[in-house]
C-alpha cells in the first residue's frame, strides 16, 4: 500500500513539473511580425514568395528594377553600349527586361527574382528568337543608405535569333553583360 502512494506521489510530482517546465518556455514568434503573409517559425519569419528580410518587409524585385547602362561584347556581335529599363513582371517575383541586346526593343523579356538572383528563363519572342540566361546584382553604395540604387548586375544569357545563330554573353569565351544602374 506504500508502495502505490510513493508512485502516485512520484507521478503526480513528475506530472507537475513537466506541465510547470513547458508553461515556462517562451514563444519566441511572440513579439516577431511578418509582413506580406510571412509565418514566424522559431521565432524567424519564412517569407513568402517574392519577399524577404528579417520580417518579410521587403519585395525582392525593388532591388532589380530601374535603368541599367549595359557594356556587353557578345560572341557573335561587337562591343556595345545601350541602356534596358527593369520593370514590374506580371507575377510579385518576375521583373519585365525591355530592349535586351538593343535589339528586342518590341519584345519585353520576362525573368524571376529570388534574393540577388535574376533568372531569365528559356521563352520564345513573337519574332521566334530565343532568350534565356541569368545574373545577380550586387549593391555598390557602400553605406547601403538607398536600396540597390547604384548596383551592378552581371548577366550571362544567350540569345538564339530565328535562323539558329546564337550570340552569347558569359560563355564560349565572351564575357559576361555588365548593367550598371544609379552610375
Amino acid at each position: 500500500m506504500n508502495k502505490k502512494i510513493i508512485i502516485t506521489a512520484l507521478s503526480t510530482l513528475l506530472l507537475f513539473i513537466a506541465i510547470s517546465f513547458n508553461a515556462c518556455k517562451t514563444d519566441k514568434c511572440k513579439q516577431v511580425n511578418c509582413a506580406y503573409s510571412g509565418t514566424c517559425k522559431e521565432g524567424v519569419c519564412l517569407c513568402q514568395v517574392g519577399y524577404e528580410g528579417q520580417h518579410c518587409e521587403t519585395v525582392t524585385r525593388d532591388k532589380f528594377k530601374g535603368i541599367y547602362n549595359i557594356n556587353e561584347d557578345g560572341t557573335i556581335s561587337g562591343v556595345a553600349q545601350y541602356s534596358v529599363s527593369i520593370e514590374n513582371g506580371p507575377k510579385i517575383n518576375e521583373v519585365v527586361i525591355k530592349n535586351l541586346q538593343n535589339t528586342l526593343k518590341d519584345y519585353p523579356v520576362t525573368a524571376v527574382t529570388y534574393l540577388d538572383t535574376l533568372t531569365i528563363p528559356n521563352q520564345m519572342l513573337p519574332d521566334s528568337t530565343i532568350v534565356e540566361g541569368w545574373g545577380y546584382v550586387v549593391d555598390t553604395n557602400p553605406l547601403q543608405q538607398h536600396y540597390y540604387q547604384h548596383a551592378i548586375l552581371t548577366v550571362y544569357y544567350k540569345v538564339t535569333n530565328k535562323l539558329g545563330i546564337v550570340n552569347e554573353y558569359g560563355s564560349n569565351g565572351s564575357q559576361p553583360s555588365i548593367w550598371s544602374k544609379g552610375l
